[in-house]
């Protein structure tokens, strides 16, 4: 995982961002240990503190829970999601939220540690919070400088909230269900100059059984990341090609500096992540919890979890302000939406000229080509040129060269069109990601019947509405039957994952489409007689669009293993056609 930070206009200077870039992200968070503090009886102010947090119970307020990430644990009344032992000073804290509290109000009194390695600075939101439940007397604490923290603030200068939803990225593993950010506006006019909050896996995994495996079964680690916000729209909008929709929250600018504060306390602090629990989405809405402890997202949650669930539990819990979601179109979406109203004849002309094949002011001055045309074509290769420079396909000095010789092509042309692009449906307007169903049927002669359940997402057949268009993904999809002559229950089949990406093979995107699926079947190899085998098939293919549809053809390779198959495993290949309309 790569953090970074960008210098905002006049801001910091370069020395200033180094510092605080390593203060951040690069310095090992310190551990605490009681056995370094003054003995309590030293101290009766301090013995006074934590007599009144004990006789308030204030271990067990939601605001001292929110902090902590705790929740309710069948097993120990309380167990926090966080799993890094580090972001806690107790070594009983995970499980432990009074004595947490007891050594967290004995840290704030160490005289051993300085600065932001203090536990003062270091947790920065619990100390104000205890400070104000409290009423800490200031001159009775050390006094810290929280240099690390006060710079990051000087940067940051949080006055609101944004959830930010990136919409899913086919062709990422830890990107197929979308994905949940928040950025943090300033008085700044230009929301470039924002920082976003991101919590992912740390993971470098691009198979995606693997992932998915992993995933599911807690392997990564995940860690909260401050960065900013430009950096995010250059990942999501430029290189991944992903769309995103923005959601102002309203909260209050003291809730937006709490978050901050709580954001600085979880550096370098890692939990375990979980494919459909402890993901992006979830720790987002803990880090909204902390920053306003009256509100608990995570109760309108499904057993798991996915983008999309966020979207619409902190809608639920009335979280958002009184604006319509903002749509922010990849630079895909501009390149498809000009190529869309060009002539198709022109659209090569277009991609020349991106390439450097075809000279702009030759082209203008081609008289059997139209003004609306020429405008067209200039503008969708400006587009393209700016695209491939965001992917690192062309060099910079080139770039420019190409770029202002397009720009004065076009200029003669007059004004630039303004390319209004259809606004899809947002995320949280689509079918909700789990499907449940039961029947009944009949199979040479004999009665069945059947339970079947998907935990997410979407497939094909699915209703488009707040989802891609040809893409489809699906985990962990089970049907259970109850067979009536043979008087048992059987696993008929459990897919571990099933991803249809099928895009448009076009003159400027080109992406191959394919298809993956894995996971344990039971096959009839004879009258009443049965087999579970494990399989995996999948494999390559292209995708032509037509008037709102797409025409598909894949190749599609399969390996099964299984006891019951001769030799153990059996491999075999094949090949499927389509066509994807809605109707």
């Amino acid at each position: 995982m790569r953090t970074c930070f960008i210098k905002p206009c006049g801001l910091l200077s370069k020395a200033a961002w180094l510092f605080l870039f390593v203060i951040l992200f690069v310095l090992p968070a310190p551990s605490y240990s009681s056995d370094e503090l003054q003995h309590p009886a030293e101290n009766a102010y301090l013995e006074g503190l934590i007599g009144t947090a004990r006789g308030r119970k204030l271990y067990l307020d939601r605001a001292w829970l929110a902090l902590l990430h705790y929740k309710p644990s069948f097993i120990r009344g309380n167990a926090s999601l966080i799993d890094d032992p580090s972001f806690f000073l107790s070594k009983k804290g995970k499980y432990d939220p009074e004595d947490e509290m007891v050594e967290t109000l004995k840290g704030f009194f160490r005289t051993d540690l300085s600065g932001d390695d203090h536990p003062r600075c270091r947790f920065i939101a619990r100390y104000n919070w205890l400070k104000e439940e409290l009423n800490i007397k200031e001159g009775l604490v050390p006094v810290e400088d929280c240099k690390g923290f006060k710079e990051l603030m000087t940067a940051v200068k949080p006055e609101s909230v944004v959830l930010i939803f990136p919409v899913g990225h086919m062709n990422s593993p830890a990107s197929m269900f979308g994905h949940t950010l928040l950025r943090i506006d300033s008085s700044y006019e230009s929301k470039l100059l924002s920082y976003a909050v991101n919590y992912a896996a740390l993971t470098t995994d691009s198979n995606g059984l693997v992932f998915a495996f992993k995933g599911i079964f807690g392997y990564y680690k995940g860690f909260f990341t401050i960065l900013p916000y430009y950096d995010k729209i250059k990942e999501y909008n430029n290189l991944e090609n992903r769309d995103m929709w923005e959601y102002r929250l309203n909260f209050t600018r003291a809730e937006v500096q709490r978050m901050v504060e709580h954001v600085w306390e979880l550096k370098n602090v890692y939990s375990y992540y979980y494919f459909f629990g402890e993901n992006c989405s979830y720790n987002l809405l803990l880090v909204l919890e902390a920053a306003r402890p009256g509100a608990s997202p995570t109760d309108y949650l499904p057993p798991w979890v996915i983008p999309t669930d966020t979207v619409r539990a902190i809608e639920k819990s009335k979280m958002y302000a009184n604006e319509p979601a903002v749509y922010r179109p990849s630079k895909a979406m501009r390149i498809k939406t000009i190529e869309n109203l060009m002539t198709p004849e022109y659209r090569p002309f277009a991609l020349d000229i991106s390439v450097g094949k075809k000279d702009p002011q030759e082209f203008i001055a081609d008289e059997g080509i139209g003004k609306d045309d020429k405008a067209h074509a200039l503008d969708l290769a400006a587009e393209y040129l700016q695209y491939m420079y965001a992917q690192e396909k062309v060099e910079k000095t080139a770039y420019m060269k190409s770029y202002l010789r397009m720009l004065g092509a076009r200029s003669v042309l007059g004004p630039a069109a303004d390319y209004l692009i259809v606004e899809p449906a947002s995320p949280d307007k689509g079918h909700g990601p789990s499907r449940f169903s039961a029947g009944a049927g009949v199979k040479r002669g004999d009665a069945y019947n059947y339970l079947k359940l998907r935990p997410a997402y979407h497939d094909l057949m699915d209703p488009d509405q707040g989802y891609i268009f040809g893409a489809a993904i699906s985990f962990l999809d089970t049907e259970v039957r109850y067979n009536y002559p043979e008087k048992k229950v059987s696993l008929e089949g459990l897919t571990l994952v099933e991803i249809d990406s099928i895009s448009d093979f076009g003159t400027f995107n080109k992406p191959v489409s394919w298809r993956l699926k894995g996971g344990i079947k039971r096959e009839e190899f004879g009258m009443r007689r049965h087999r579970t085998v494990y399989g995996i098939e999948g494999g390559p293919g292209l995708a032509y669009g037509f008037s709102g549809g797409l025409a598909y053809a894949f190749v599609e390779p399969n390996l099964k293993v299984g006891s019951g198959l001769k030799d153990g495993y059996a491999l075999g290949a094949g090949a499927s056609v389509g066509v994807l309309k809605a109707i």
